[in-house]
């Protein structure tokens, strides 16, 4: 059972006090001790509880999802300064939302594995990091668990899914992951971590092939659900 989490998520002192502070989402320059800049306002983009509730993911293979925000701004832009500009500070706001979601919507799972959304190697090493990977460490920590990147593997470069429709994001991605064999998932739980759902076929296909190899549940928690 997901424990009710310990919020250690926070920037080291020295580190404040070195470095420019910037706001969690937008990276503005801020005044040292605050987190969140007055123009970033999330609460219109949180979602409503009663809205997860209702939410159809039938046929995608995940059994449970949940995700704190729609994909909107100024979440959108927090999204994109980790994913692009390695703002390390974006991934403490995003972490600790997720974590409260998960402690929420997950009490009565018993996760075996949490693990991310992988990218092929040429892709990591072009970037440098893989922003969801920075969010599982983070999520880790706080439910005392462990991090488990490896155990899902990208080995199928794929043309990006922007502009495409759930169905053609399904084709692009058949065979594109693979379960690491040094892991047995037989009878396992597994809980996913992705920055952005927009029409959930990468957590579909990920469930697929986990579900395949035996996994008995998959269970999903993103950043952002993007409004369909």
């Amino acid at each position: 059972m997901i424990k009710n989490p310990e919020f250690r998520i926070t920037t080291p002192l020295p580190a404040r006090i070195i470095y420019t502070n910037r706001c969690r989402l937008c990276a503005k320059v801020m005044p040292l001790f605050e987190d969140i800049c007055s123009d970033c306002d999330v609460e219109e983009t949180r979602i409503p509880e009663d809205n997860l509730k209702s939410f159809v993911y039938t046929g995608r293979h995940f059994d449970a999802f949940t995700a704190p925000f729609y994909y909107e701004e100024p979440v959108k832009k927090c999204i994109h300064n980790l994913k692009f500009h390695n703002f390390k500070r974006a991934s403490e706001f995003l972490a600790k939302e997720m974590i409260e979601v998960i402690a929420r919507d997950f009490s009565d799972e018993n996760p075996d594995y949490l693990i991310c959304v992988p990218m092929t190697k040429q892709r990591k090493r072009k970037r440098g990091y893989n922003q969801c990977e920075i969010l599982i460490r983070k999520i880790a920590k706080a439910f005392n668990m462990k991090a488990t990147p490896e155990l899902l593997t990208k080995i199928k470069n794929t043309p990006p899914q922007v502009g495409l429709n759930y169905q053609q994001r399904k084709t692009n991605l058949s065979g594109a992951f693979a379960v690491n064999k040094k892991f047995d998932v037989k009878d396992k739980t597994i809980l996913i971590c992705d920055d952005v759902f927009t029409t959930g076929s990468t957590l579909g296909e990920c469930a697929k092939v986990l579900k395949k190899a035996g996994a008995k549940r998959v269970i999903c928690v993103t950043c952002t659900l993007n409004k369909l």
